[in-house]
């Protein structure tokens, strides 16, 4: 009963420092906001890339439907609505831009003063990443029109599916956001993340369905995919969006996003404990 109160108090204590701490967390968003607009020429180079991936995509999964309507009851238009939203949605969402930042303060000893902020450093690390998700939202709002012409899009398979998207996506940034806060931790013990940051998004791309869908994937790596959290972070709410999931199953598809958040969530706060006494900075 005393650790129930406990772990009750310890939660209520948590919820009113962010309440307190909201109006800094809301400084640092509208700070990365103000950062993607003085570095938007370097933004909208790396959307190009993007939005020629999408185009490629939708060559070759055009070639390889060869003429036919349906491949693995998928039309051809859904599919290409598919990769379209996934790739912009990616796209989005993994910004390693802050993991990098958090590896050179840490490498260059100034993450000793972001830890003795009022702000926690884990809030501040989410406030950057919600700001640098709004700013690339943005810019892809700016670009949907290009991004009409070379893949494809089109509104919710159904009328239900939209608020089921929206609920999905939510928990699909969680999941990303969390991962990528993980991967920054890292460098508490490690003072190169970069080659690891660049591996992270290549196999959390392949692997979360943006490139190919999963039940697309030979058995085998279908399985591996399946174990992993990435799919929560595309597949799961582009699927629902388009129509491949829908009623109990995209429900049950949500229900698996949320478990990772929570295994992923206690993961983190695991590592967080660990990396505040093994510090080591250079230069501070």
């Amino acid at each position: 009963m005393a650790a129930a109160v406990d772990v009750e108090l310890t939660a209520m204590s948590h919820a009113s420092g962010v309440l307190r701490n909201l109006p800094a967390y809301l400084q640092i968003v509208r700070a990365r906001l103000r950062t993607a607009v003085v570095y938007r020429l370097m933004a909208l180079c790396f959307l190009a890339v993007t939005v020629v991936q999408v185009f490629v995509l939708r060559r070759v999964w055009t070639a390889l439907y060869h003429g036919q309507h349906s491949v693995a009851g998928t039309p051809i238009h859904t599919m290409i609505v598919y990769i379209t939203i996934a790739s912009l949605q990616s796209w989005v969402m993994q910004d390693p831009t802050v993991m990098l930042q958090t590896y050179n303060r840490i490498r260059d000893g100034k993450i000793a003063f972001d830890l003795m902020r009022p702000a926690g450093f884990v809030p501040q690390m989410f406030a950057q990443l919600a700001g640098s998700t709004l700013a690339s939202a943005a810019f892809v709002v700016c670009v949907l029109p290009l991004v009409a012409v070379v893949g494809s899009l089109s509104g919710p398979a159904t009328e239900s599916a939209l608020p089921m998207y929206v609920l999905s996506l939510a928990a699909g940034w969680t999941t990303t956001m969390l991962l990528t806060l993980i991967l920054a931790m890292i460098g508490f013990w490690t003072l190169e993340i970069q080659g690891l940051t660049m591996l992270y998004l290549l196999v959390g791309q392949f692997f979360a369905g943006v490139l190919v869908p999963l039940p697309l994937f030979p058995t085998p790596v279908r399985l591996v995919a399946e174990w992993l959290p990435f799919q929560s972070t595309a597949y799961t709410p582009v699927s629902i969006y388009v129509g491949r999931l829908s009623g109990v199953h995209a429900w049950l598809a949500i229900g698996v996003q949320v478990a990772w958040i929570a295994g992923l969530g206690a993961i983190a706060a695991l590592i967080w404990r660990r990396a505040l006494h093994r510090v080591v900075v250079q230069g501070g």
